[in-house]
């Protein structure tokens, strides 16, 4: 089968990091890693397993991390070379083991973490035994290689590819009336889903979205869906992410400006803009809670100065090792900072239910619609274009590019 499949040697790490220096189309040319190839089809590695062949694989931030060659180190040791790119999915059933409790000809979102349950551990661990298995201690251990999901694990395939397999545990049924466009946006929609849940208190309270982009917009709709008595302020980079962060329910959204988005955001919340002997203003005041759904250490430095004293400050998007972030609001206005990674079982309405399960039915009920998201969509062959355009999004106007093995 046709697969884009990574393989990161040291030698190639650092031959294309030193040309990517002067040519940023040394990521997308032949000298890359990460290269679309044929490989043989996996074979179900036990009875409750099941084959799917992919339908759209959508294009993450983390993928556009490891295509940058971007991602910490510190990671690779949850994952097994040479894998399969792509963990947002959707497709359907083309073999089921006799206990994979799903029929072929099924369509299905394959959650894509590789927690006890799919690595044949019969004990879970702590984490995975208080519903928490995104914090699973056993990512490099059990029955697979080493990874923490589908995208990183060398045995599973990936959603760019034509054909992943799944555990039982992993398989989400998709209503009927979901488009396959609509479907693949629901892991990304359980990772804005797990935060806002965790997080963000019920009652009123100002949340910053720090970042317009696919998770940054899937937060939006998040909050407005399960706390609608929140006030959403959005800062987006690019106009026509603006335009949709207000469709799927801001309550105001601030653009880019020369000093920054202080003095909106201090107007927006009655907070009082102070300016130091050097650097950006700081503010007496500011948001309840900022969703950092970004990475840089521009975007994290915004959201500590912009979060109150004593407010959060979540990590949802992807901070590797980050440098120039001034921390100083953690401890002289005592803002608490949280780090958060993908999804598990969430507490809502008095009941516990995955994230996964959840993000599926807010799209199914129509609380939730993500469809204006996707904006380009190419064929498997066409992956490097389909990069092109995901990473220039200014130009290209681009929110969500998905591929089509």
């Amino acid at each position: 089968m046709k697969a884009v499949v990574a393989n990161i040697t040291v030698p190639r790490y650092l031959i294309t990091r030193g040309a990517g220096r002067l040519w940023r189309q040394a990521f997308l040319s032949r000298i890359s890693p990460i290269r679309l190839t044929d490989i043989a089809e996996p074979h179900l590695p036990g009875p409750d397993w099941a084959r799917v062949r992919v339908s759209l694989g959508g294009i993450c931030g983390s993928d556009l991390h490891l295509v940058q060659l971007e991602t910490s180190p510190s990671a690779s040791v949850y994952a097994s070379m040479p894998f399969v790119v792509g963990h947002e999915n959707v497709g359907t059933v083309v073999e089921a083991g006799p206990a994979a409790g799903v029929s072929v000809g099924a369509r299905v979102v394959v959650e894509p973490l590789l927690p006890c349950a799919t690595r044949g551990f019969a004990d879970p661990c702590p984490a995975c035994a208080r519903g928490d298995y995104n914090l699973c201690s056993r990512f490099a251990e059990g029955t697979l290689s080493p990874g923490l999901g589908h995208g990183a694990c060398r045995d599973v395939g990936g959603s760019w590819g034509e054909v992943m397999l799944a555990h039982r545990s992993s398989l989400i049924p998709v209503p009927p009336r979901l488009t396959d466009d609509q479907a693949v946006l629901v892991e990304p929609l359980a990772v804005a889903v797990h935060p806002v849940l965790r997080f963000v208190p019920p009652e009123t309270a100002t949340v910053l979205v720090v970042g317009a982009g696919p998770i940054g917009l899937a937060a939006v709709a998040t909050l407005r869906a399960l706390r609608p008595a929140a006030r959403v302020v959005v800062l987006a980079r690019h106009a026509h992410q603006a335009d949709l962060a207000r469709r799927l329910g801001a309550s105001s959204v601030i653009g880019p400006s020369r000093g920054g988005p202080y003095r909106e955001i201090a107007a927006e919340v009655g907070a009082r803009l102070l300016r130091p002997v050097l650097g950006p203003p700081v503010l007496t005041g500011g948001v309840d809670v900022a969703l950092e759904c970004v990475g840089s250490a521009r975007s994290i430095d915004d959201a500590l100065r912009l979060t109150r004293a004593g407010g959060v400050v979540v990590l949802v998007g992807l901070a590797g090792v980050v440098r120039g972030v001034d921390w100083t609001p953690i401890w002289l206005r005592e803002v608490r900072v949280h780090g958060t990674f993908c999804y598990a079982h969430e507490r809502v309405d008095g009941r516990t239910v995955r994230a996964m399960t959840l993000a599926m039915d807010l799209l199914t009920s129509g609380r939730v619609d993500l469809s204006p998201l996707i904006t380009h969509t190419f064929p498997l062959a066409e992956y490097r274009r389909a990069l092109e355009v995901a990473l220039d999004k200014r130009r290209h106007r681009a929110i969500k590019v998905v591929l089509k093995p």
